[in-house]
């Protein structure tokens, strides 16, 4: 029982053991400098966790205090008006803020039917 009970600790802590080796393996360790320059970073963008049982970040917390994160768009400025004079036309804009609903679903008698198109191979 006792030789049981010992081979069972044993065997969970070399397994235990070498999942932590095999993992450490896979990730290539960063230097100290390495760490602290994230850190730094982390500092400057506010995205550090500020609250561990929301998981909010500095930023989320006191936005005003940090600089806006550049916005990446692969969008032209036609092309966002195309599609919203589209979405305006079809009445796919939400109306009501509260209910989410859009303007189709308010007045759908205002918009043409939509039709499906069915594609065949």
């Amino acid at each position: 029982m006792k030789f049981t009970r010992l081979s069972l600790i044993a065997l969970a802590l070399s397994t235990a053991s070498a999942g932590m080796a095999l993992a450490a393996d896979a990730a290539s360790p960063k230097t100290r400098d390495q760490v602290r320059a994230e850190l730094a970073q982390a500092q400057r963008d506010g995205t550090l966790i500020a609250d561990g049982q929301t998981g909010a970040t500095y930023r989320d917390l006191n936005p005003g205090r940090y600089a806006t994160m550049p916005m990446v768009s692969m969008k032209t400025r036609a092309d966002v008006q195309a599609e919203l004079r589209t979405a305006w036309s079809r009445g796919e804009l939400v109306a009501d803020g509260q209910t989410g609903l859009t303007y189709r679903e308010q007045a759908p008698h205002r918009y043409a039917p939509q039709t499906l198109v069915v594609v065949q191979r």
